[in-house]
């Protein structure tokens, strides 16, 4: 018999376990403030750590956020609002390039989202054979509450960390931002 249990972390990610007796696993070792001392990297060894660490936190976001989609909302679709969300008046070609998908498979998607109410499709004034795509008002209600709920998954996977932790966490997240400035995409012009 399968049980369902919820994991530590990420409360609203549902996993399947053995029926076997829990055996509880050693707390998470957080590194200790000392441990965050100033440490001379060069950018070579600082870029293997971000390849190591970034990725862990990816997938830690991804089971939260896919643990929130219900109903008949897809991975793709909910990339493909995110997308919209961060470049409103994105094309149909900009969001097949961005998912990796044919203009057809894009389209046919974002035809759904519109009749699902999360999208508006509309004509572009400047070319007429341009599509823009912007969400609506459902689209950014879902996006916000699965990203709160997502932070909320985040925060308590980061609460055994200390003020001084968390600091320095911030600090080092303000310096990839700014090594790594979001990028226009491509058919994407700036506001």
């Amino acid at each position: 018999m399968l049980k369902l249990r919820i994991t530590k972390h990420f409360p609203s990610v549902y996993m399947v376990s053995n029926p076997l007796p829990a055996v509880r696993s050693p707390r998470r070792q957080v590194p200790a403030a000392r441990d965050l001392a100033p440490k001379t990297h060069d950018a070579q060894s600082a870029a293997a750590e971000v390849l190591v660490v970034l990725p862990q936190v990816m997938d830690a976001m991804r089971l939260a956020m896919r643990s929130q989609l219900d109903g008949p909302l897809t991975v793709p679709q909910f990339r493909g609002l995110n997308y919209i969300d961060r470049h409103p008046g994105s094309s149909v070609s900009a969001l097949a390039g961005f998912l990796g998908v044919t203009l057809a498979t894009a389209s046919a998607m974002a035809h759904r989202l519109v009749l699902a109410g999360h999208l508006q499709a509309r004509g572009s004034l400047n070319d007429r054979r341009r599509t823009e795509l912007q969400l609506c008002a459902s689209g950014k209600a879902l996006l916000e509450r699965m990203r709160s709920r997502t932070q909320s998954d985040l925060a308590r996977a980061l609460q055994d960390c200390t003020p001084t932790q968390l600091s320095a966490l911030v600090q080092g997240l303000g310096v990839l931002s700014a090594a790594f400035p979001r990028l226009e995409s491509p058919g994407v012009k700036s506001l």
